[in-house]
């Protein structure tokens, strides 16, 4: 995995499909895999808030929701960092904070964060057990990381921090009266783009 090399990972929503980001061309092969386009931002996973310092900027709304919501369910797609390569600032940044322990080890050898997708195949149910992680991407993935079934066993809940309001743009395990109870914004603030 230091090397760009793709592992299955457990999470606390679904598997996923992780890696170190050390070139473009690990995120090629991360949606080569998956047999799927790109997504509209480039998904992380991360130790902490702290830990993504330098790939994402902040706005007020977007701190809030983390500080609510964070370690859990919620991916927040904000501004690339400057600093970022060119190539990692070309689309927008989709982060979450997970909780769950047994991916602890893995963000403390690979520098607090990592380059992560869902291990979802067009046309088939996301993994929520290394089985069916394992069914579905065995032929192209080396090592799989079993904890057992994902807690929640569905996708987290995307919100979108580059519009003002934000917009939900993927239901999942939170749900959308939360959001805006924590923003204290009325519900429908936003419409729920991308279902």
């Amino acid at each position: 995995m230091e090397a760009g090399e793709p592992v299955i990972v457990p999470t606390d929503t679904i598997y996923g499909i992780a890696t170190k980001m050390v070139g473009e061309d690990v995120i090629n092969r991360l949606y080569t895999i998956r047999g799927r386009e790109r997504e509209p931002a480039l998904p992380f996973l991360a130790a902490s808030t702290g830990a993504i310092a330098g790939l994402v900027r902040f706005s007020s709304t977007a701190q809030r929701l983390a500080q609510t919501f964070w370690p859990g369910t919620l991916t927040l797609i904000l501004p690339p960092a400057a600093d970022l390569p060119v190539f990692a600032r070309a689309l927008p940044i989709a982060v979450r904070v997970p909780n769950y322990l047994p991916l602890l080890p893995l963000f403390g050898l690979l520098g607090g964060y990592v380059l992560a997708t869902g291990a979802i195949r067009s046309g088939f149910p996301p993994a929520i057990t290394a089985k069916e992680a394992a069914e579905l991407f065995g032929d192209d993935i080396s090592l799989i990381l079993d904890a057992g079934p994902s807690p929640y066993g569905i996708p987290s809940t995307i919100v979108d921090c580059l519009t003002d309001p934000p917009l939900i743009i993927r239901r999942g395990a939170i749900p959308e009266s939360s959001i805006w109870q924590a923003l204290d914004l009325e519900a429908g603030s936003s419409p729920i783009e991308g279902l």
